[in-house]
């Protein structure tokens, strides 16, 4: 696949022009409208435009990413989990890659992608771009250097734990620090790289990861914790990247898509389920039993890990609709950054709660997490909300304020537009 996919692209750009930043580009990207069409961009953070490298990404092609549990070399000194994270990218990254190389034609001071390949790498880097600019904005004036030359395989092959190798995706896998997007083998839609919405969700796991996890390419807890705990910070970190990556749509002339990946996946009823945006998601029985039951392989295999994520964001999502709008929810998306990681003893982060508990997982659990997260929202009012919104979303212990579990919320309670389940035995 290297050989006859980047060949071309090195041939064909032997003698394109390399504009310095800003570049005015042509991208697919959401028009006014909302739908995806070719715009006019500018890419302003690239160092060298023909490989399409800068300070925010670093796209490279032929990559070969493979995690086999019986590679000899993946197996030395007690596995991958016990690596650093050098020796971990040494040998799961069994092709290194090399430079991409796009292909353009220059049009009134415009280039313009001349093949398709180069029209998906370059709405990739806009794509990257924009997500950096949410994240700026969301760090509330830190600036999130964790989110700099962010490392993409284009095209890659990847082979995780599994026979075939995946398609029709785009990944941000921690245990090698990189972002991957793989080849199409059924997408028929808008390519996930050039969903805005998508990469944005993709790079706020690597925000999660280096805030909550501590940058570890594989967390102690990953490979200790089991069942709900497990379970919860999977969800965690699913549904808070779905809020986010919503939160990069907003940043286009068309405004905020809360169904963002209906652009791109043909499935109408994971599309619903991924929504964050939703008014009807609740817990209900079947997923509650599968949250509290389900073995961590199970979960991450399943859709119900999706499902537990979207309760958390639409909680969010509503939470600061109802408050104020846009600006209630750009309040909670800030809060949030705020919660992954707060020294403070008054009000300890995600990432703290995590430390203290890495032996006595059960104190990380629905209650303790959703207490940090509203520990962190300064607005009394967007408070109340929001603990009212995780009580009745997620079904909590706590069915009204105050509450020993959840001290960080004011009074209030739970509303009855869940239907309320039975007491766990």
């Amino acid at each position: 696949m290297k050989r006859l996919l980047l060949a071309p692209f090195a041939a064909l750009l032997a003698c394109a022009p390399n504009p310095p930043a800003p570049v005015k580009v042509m991208a697919l990207a959401p028009n006014e409208s909302g739908a995806y069409a070719t715009v006019q961009v500018e890419l302003k953070t690239v160092a060298n435009f023909a490989n399409l490298k800068g300070s925010v990404a670093e796209l490279m092609g032929g990559n070969r990413v493979v995690v086999d549990a019986n590679d000899p070399l993946q197996n030395l000194n007690g596995g991958i989990a016990n690596m650093t994270d050098e020796q971990r990218y040494e040998v799961i990254v069994k092709d290194k890659g090399a430079d991409v190389r796009g292909n353009f034609i220059e049009q009134g001071g415009v280039m313009w992608p001349a093949d398709f390949h180069t029209w998906n790498m370059v709405s990739a880097y806009y794509n990257f771009e924009r997500s950096y600019d949410y994240f700026l904005g969301v760090y509330d004036g830190v600036e999130p250097t964790e989110l700099q030359k962010m490392r993409v395989m284009y095209w890659a092959y990847a082979r995780i734990g599994t026979s075939e190798p995946s398609t029709d995706n785009a990944l941000y896998l921690s245990f090698i620090k990189s972002f991957v997007i793989v080849p199409f083998a059924q997408q028929k839609l808008v390519p996930l790289a050039m969903n805005i919405g998508v990469i944005g969700h993709e790079v706020a796991h690597k925000s999660f990861n280096f805030k909550v996890m501590a940058d570890q390419g594989i967390h102690p807890v990953l490979t200790t914790w089991s069942t709900s705990s497990f379970n919860l910070l999977k969800s965690l970190d699913e549904g808070l990247a779905d809020f986010h990556g919503f939160g990069v749509t907003c940043l286009e002339p068309a405004g905020c898509r809360s169904n963002f990946l209906a652009a791109s996946l043909s499935d109408d009823t994971l599309v619903r389920m991924r929504d964050v945006a939703r008014t009807d998601a609740c817990m209900d029985e079947n997923l509650r039993s599968s949250f509290f039951n389900s073995t961590p392989d199970q979960w991450v295999r399943g859709t119900d890990m999706y499902k537990v994520g979207n309760l958390i964001a639409a909680s969010l999502y509503q939470a600061g609709n109802r408050r104020s709008g846009d600006q209630g929810v750009q309040q909670l998306q800030k809060a949030l950054i705020k919660a992954y990681d707060d020294e403070s003893p008054q009000t300890p982060g995600l990432r703290q709660l995590l430390n203290s508990n890495l032996n006595t997982q059960q104190y990380w659990n629905l209650e303790s997490v959703t207490n940090v997260i509203v520990a962190h929202v300064t607005d009394p009012e967007l408070k109340k909300l929001l603990c009212t919104e995780f009580s009745t979303r997620l079904q909590l212990k706590c069915g009204a304020f105050p509450c020993p579990d959840m001290p960080a919320c004011p009074v209030g309670g739970r509303e009855n537009s869940c239907p309320l389940l039975p007491p766990l035995p």
